[in-house]
Parts: C-alpha cells; structure tokens; sequence
C-alpha cells in the first residue's frame, strides 16, 4: 500500500471499510449492551447507560488525545521520509498515554460514584449504575488502549489489523451478553462482564502489531521531549475534544432533561445517545479514512491526491447523513422498541424527542469531517477551536438557555442549532485555507516542518 502513489479512490475505499467496520464494531460494545440490558432491565437499565455514556467517551477522550495527533504527526513524517521523527512522535504519544492512565484510572476508582452522580445519576439510578460500572472502572485501561493502538497501527498502512481486532472483541462481546445477560441472569453485570472480555481480546490483538516484522512502531529517543509533547498534545487536542464533547454534552443534556423531563423522558435519551453513538463512530470513520491520506500527502507536497480524497469523504458523509436521518424520522418509536422493552410513558415520549434531536445528523457528520480533515494538513489550532466550539461553548450555551423559553424542546433542538452554525463556519474556513496551501505558487515554494509552523 502506497499512500503517495496508489489509486486515491481505491486507497480511500480500503481505509474507509477498516475504518467502517471498526466503527461499527466499536459502537456494537455499548449497542449490544443497551439492548441486553433494555430488554431485561427496561427503563432503570436504560437510563443507567444514559449515566454511564459519557466515562466511555472520556475514556474515549484519553486514546485519542495521546494516539491521534501522534499518529497524524507520524504519518506526515513518513510522507517526508523521515522514518526516525515518525517513530519519535510514537514514543512520546505511548509517554503521554501512560501518564494519563496512571491518573484517571487512580482518580475513576476512588471516586467513582460521585463521578456518576456529576454525569447524572440519582439515587434511583445509581444501584443500576454501579452494577455494570464498577467492573468497567477496574479494567479500564482495556478500553484505551485498543483506541490508542487503532490510531497508530491504521496510519502504519494496517487498517485490516484495526479491523480484524475490533472484529474479534466485538464477536466476543456479543456473545457474553448473550449468555450472561439472560440464560445466566447476570444482568448488568453480566452485560459489563461481556464488555471487558471482548475489550481484553482486542487489547490483545492490537498489541501483537507491534511485533511484526513489517511494523514501523518502533520506540526511539526523541530529540526534544518537551517541545514533541506539546505538537502532539496540540495536534491530537482537536480531535479529543470530539470525544470529550461527547462527555459534556451527554451530562449536561443528562441534567437537563431530568429538570424538565421524567426518568422516561432519560431512558429515550439513553436510547437515542447509543444510536447516535453509532452513528457519529461511522461519521468517525469516514474521518479516519480521510486522514491518512490526506496526511501523508500533505507531507509529500501532492494537493491533488489530498483533495480528492476530501471529497470522497464528503460524498459518503452526505449519504450516511441521508439515511441517520430519514430512519429516526419515519420509525423512533421502531427504534426505542427494538432496543428496549418501553412503557406507555416511554412511547409517549418517544416520537417528538427523537425526531427533534435527528436533526442533529444533518450536519453533524460534516463537522466531524471537517475536524479530521483540517487535523490532516496540520490547521490543529483551527480543528481544536471548531471542536471546542460546538463541543462545548455554544452546545452548552443553548442547552441551558433554549429550554427557558421551549421547555424539554429547547434541550432537544439546542444540538441541531449549534451543529448549523458551526457548520458555516467550517466551511468558510476550509474554502479560505484551500485558496491559499493549494494555489501553485504557494505549493511550490511550500516548506515542510512541524505541525508549529503550518499554523495560520
């Protein structure tokens, strides 16, 4: 696999199913779940994983804060052929991970339950909450590693591993929920249980690339550990906040909708989220395609190869978008019934919540897009404002204030809305930064060094 010379579209296409199949597999740990436990725990289960989306996005968070931006940064080099300053960035981004993980694992099993409870949890919940979360706390590293390792072994031309890996604990996973969920009666614990055994398996598998004979990870003395920390954390940043959006969104949406709504009204949300959880890993995953590509010839000097292969990434962002969408529009209550047993009140509430909050797919893949492809050619600082944006600032900002005037409708619609405005903006800037790294004269005299001196 050659990421300067092969065919764009074929190239794209064979990073795009890895990149796919991960993603879906990925989404399965937590869907599968959800469906386990909605069916035999019903409305309690249901808002429980509500609770607990957003500890898997932070960890989420860690994996792609430390392996993103390395990877990025690696695959550039490689573009460059500076094999040995690729390597350097993977070291560092192993450094990074290690002392993240030393942190927040110390941090999650001490004060586990009051980290539930600022996710959303209450004292109805929380029993629910604990069943399942507690075994996931204990075995976390299992769930970033496999996420850091995917970043690094993908940009290492070896989407299939990622695939065949993911693959191998999502069948696991699957398969221990079918058994210790309902012919066992585990329950949640049983449906967690099943989680850690398929994230072991996977942890294991990506582990194993490290030893092939054809693998580039290979860990070297980089020349300033100080300075290669901050273009990595810099460049992995914008990304991260991706996931870690996912964190304050889901608690603040959380906190909101139990003020002006029911348990009911949490249980459809936790339902919508592990939908929208899929759906945003495959927005992931046409990113993830996009980007080692785009990566790699950035650091070639090749605009031709980089732009085609952002519009294949538009071209099958539109049609995903098309087809979220349409689904949570004609079929909700569909959707909440095949992955939970519902009440009367949770069908009552179903339709309205869900077709408000489908809006959001319209626009949400193509910010996340956008995010991957301006990581890709080294615009980090712009990737992490529009992340930290519509992650944070103007989410949050209308989380809290729509439902003022529009009650559960205004927590609803606050996604869609800040989703559109960003959007303008990411757009804009992408037209802008096109006009001036792909004009000839630019391209030519164009000169390559970090990710520093690419910035605007």
């Amino acid at each position: 696999m050659d990421l300067l010379k092969d065919n764009v579209s074929k190239l794209y296409f064979k990073f795009l199913v890895a990149a796919m199949g991960s993603a879906v597999v990925i989404s399965i740990y937590s869907f599968v779940d959800t469906i386990a436990i909605g069916k035999s725990e019903s409305e309690a289960g249901a808002a429980a994983m509500a609770v607990l989306l957003p500890y898997f996005a932070i960890m989420s968070f860690f994996a792609v804060l430390s392996g993103m931006g390395g990877a990025v940064l690696m695959s550039q080099s490689f573009g460059e052929g500076n094999v040995k300053k690729g390597r350097a960035y993977f070291t560092v981004s192993v450094s990074i991970l290690a002392l993240l993980l030393a942190v927040f694992w110390t941090v999650s099993i001490t004060c586990k339950e009051q980290i539930f409870r600022l996710f959303g949890a209450n004292d109805a919940i929380m029993p629910k909450v604990l069943e399942y979360g507690d075994l996931i706390v204990y075995c976390m590293p299992l769930f970033v590693i496999p996420n850091f390792m995917g970043c690094f072994v993908r940009n290492d031309k070896s989407p299939a591993h990622v695939m065949a890996a993911v693959i191998s604990g999502g069948i696991v996973n699957i398969i221990g929920d079918i058994v210790f969920v309902f012919p066992l009666h585990m329950g949640m614990r049983g449906a967690a249980l099943a989680t850690v055994l398929g994230a072991g398996l996977q942890t294991v598998i990506m582990l194993l690339h490290l030893f092939k004979k054809r693998s580039n990870l290979r860990f070297v003395k980089p020349v300033d550990f100080p300075r290669t920390t901050g273009v990595v954390l810099l460049a992995g940043l914008s990304a991260g906040v991706l996931e870690l959006g996912t964190v304050v969104i889901s608690t603040v949406m959380n906190n909101q909708i139990m003020r002006y709504g029911t348990e009911a009204h949490l249980a459809v949300f936790g339902v919508i989220s592990t939908v929208a959880a899929l759906f945003q890993a495959l927005y992931g995953g046409v990113g993830l395609a996009v980007q080692p590509i785009s990566s790699a010839n950035y650091g070639a000097r090749q605009p031709d190869r980089i732009l085609r292969a952002l519009f294949l990434g538009v071209i099958c962002t539109a049609s995903l978008t098309a087809v979220f969408t349409l689904v949570l529009e004609l079929a909700p209550v569909e959707v909440v019934s095949l992955i939970m047993t519902t009440t009367p009140d949770v069908v009552a509430a179903t339709p309205r919540m869900t077709r408000l909050f489908s809006l959001w797919f319209v626009v949400l893949g193509f910010n996340v897009l956008g995010v991957y492809y301006l990581q890709s050619i080294s615009r980090s600082r712009m990737a992490m404002f529009i992340s930290i944006l519509r992650s944070f600032a103007l989410s949050t900002l209308l989380i809290y204030t729509l439902p003022l005037g529009m009650g559960l409708d205004g927590v609803m619609l606050a996604l869609p809305i800040s989703e559109t405005a960003v959007l303008i903006l990411t757009v804009s800037y992408i037209l802008y930064i096109h006009r001036k790294i792909f004009h000839p004269i630019h391209v030519a005299r164009l000169v390559y060094t970090d990710a520093y001196t690419h910035e605007m």
